[in-house]
């Protein structure tokens, strides 16, 4: 009994709780200042220390906000205990935010959506912000007639906010946690700057390219970067010497993975470090870590 009671009194820095709940410590203290979601402990110094019951209170916040419940009517769900969220429009509740991105859109104000995309990634994990937001954004802004131009400054944006928040310090090629991220020339680079944050709040020193790259030059990057775990995203189809850049360069280079559209049609020789989309890829390094 008093060992169990022992584990339950420990204690740990909101560090810890990130890595073990994958949402960014930017969004804990939102979590916490704005909404009373946590209330952690706090040493004579003032640093705040959780608990195992905050990360199954991280998880239940979770499992809320995945289905579109408000961040602001969480706490009374919390505090009653309740486990289920349908009586919520998940649609309702994101519904105000779009509009909100698409009237900066439409003004091509730079400050108005960087303000938003900055707000709404504090409060919510990438997960979340990339299914209920992004996604139906960039879905709705591919139909505009206007040559990308509205697409392209959205993505523009979250890339500048990856690059904020994840390009703080290069991958060390002695931190065996960090990851180079690289873009091919038909892949969407927003979505490799998302998976950047979701692998910074996964503790990976993580490091991303803001321009795209030939199969070649993706490749000499990927030498360069060796010590380090390398990504390299692509969609469309390669070319058959193209294959054989990759097929070699998986075979010299372990830490290697590639994954996309183009991956999966070259039908590469290592399927476990060649994935259909980040999601597994992202899946499969945490396993590995």
């Amino acid at each position: 009994m008093k060992n169990d009671e022992s584990k339950a009194n420990i204690r740990f820095p909101i560090r810890e709780l990130s890595a073990r709940t994958q949402v960014h410590t930017v969004t804990l203290r939102a979590w916490e200042r704005r909404y009373g979601l946590l209330k952690p402990q706090r040493t004579p110094k003032g640093h705040r220390l959780y608990s195992d019951d905050d990360v199954v209170t991280v998880g239940n916040i979770l499992g809320f906000v995945a289905r579109g419940v408000p961040l602001g009517k969480v706490r009374r769900l919390l505090n009653d205990g309740a486990s289920s969220s349908s009586q919520f429009d998940e649609t309702e509740s994101w519904q105000g935010l779009l509009t909100d991105v698409l009237l900066a859109i439409d003004a091509f104000s730079v400050s108005k959506l960087a303000h938003i995309i900055q707000e709404t990634f504090a409060n919510y994990p990438v997960p979340i912000c990339r299914d209920r937001l992004i996604e139906p954004l960039l879905s709705a802004l591919v139909l505009r007639d206007d040559h990308g131009a509205a697409s392209g400054f959205v993505e523009n944006e979250i890339i500048r906010y990856a690059l904020g928040r994840t390009n703080t310090k290069a991958a060390s090629k002695k931190d065996p946690f960090s990851v180079t991220l690289i873009a091919g020339q038909y892949a969407p680079l927003w979505r490799l700057a998302l998976t950047a944050l979701e692998l910074t709040d996964a503790d990976f020193s993580t490091y991303l390219f803001s321009q795209r790259y030939s199969v070649a030059a993706a490749v000499e990057l990927a030498n360069k970067f060796s010590e380090s775990h390398v990504v390299f995203y692509e969609d469309g189809i390669w070319k058959n010497k193209e294959n054989g850049l990759i097929d070699g360069a998986l075979l010299e280079n372990t830490r290697l993975f590639v994954c996309g559209t183009a991956a999966v049609l070259a039908n590469l020789s290592d399927d476990r470090r060649v994935f259909a989309n980040l999601e597994s890829c992202f899946k499969s390094m945490l396993k590995q870590r």
